[in-house]
């Protein structure tokens, strides 16, 4: 059985600088709430909890699905005006995002 691997970014929709990753020992969750769906990154430090929430209308969320023996599968989250909290006690991040986009590099560049 194939193994797939799965990272998440929460990324300065200006600047395109990294803020949270998976990569980094923060868990996370995709829980689909009517329009909107509500992502909970766990392990975020205070700093960059800080930092997300400070910049809060300008991100962007990604999420790579990597198979090992497939190709990458982005999805993008956009969180506009939608509310972003950070609970210090837990160093939970949570984001509401909105206009998922799917696509696929390889049917772009081969």
């Amino acid at each position: 059985m194939a193994q797939q691997q799965e990272r998440v970014l929460v990324k300065h929709s200006v600047t395109g600088r990294i803020l949270v990753s998976s990569t980094e020992g923060v868990s996370y969750t995709f829980n689909p709430q009517g329009e909107l769906t509500l992502i909970t990154l766990c392990g975020v430090t205070v700093d960059k909890g800080a930092a997300v929430v400070e910049l809060k209308s300008e991100l962007n969320v990604f999420r790579f699905e990597e198979p090992q023996d497939g190709p990458i599968i982005k999805h993008w989250y956009y969180v506009g005006d939608n509310p972003v909290e950070y609970e210090e006690a837990g160093q939970c991040l949570k984001l509401w995002v909105q206009s998922e986009i799917e696509y696929r590099p390889d049917q772009y560049w081969e």
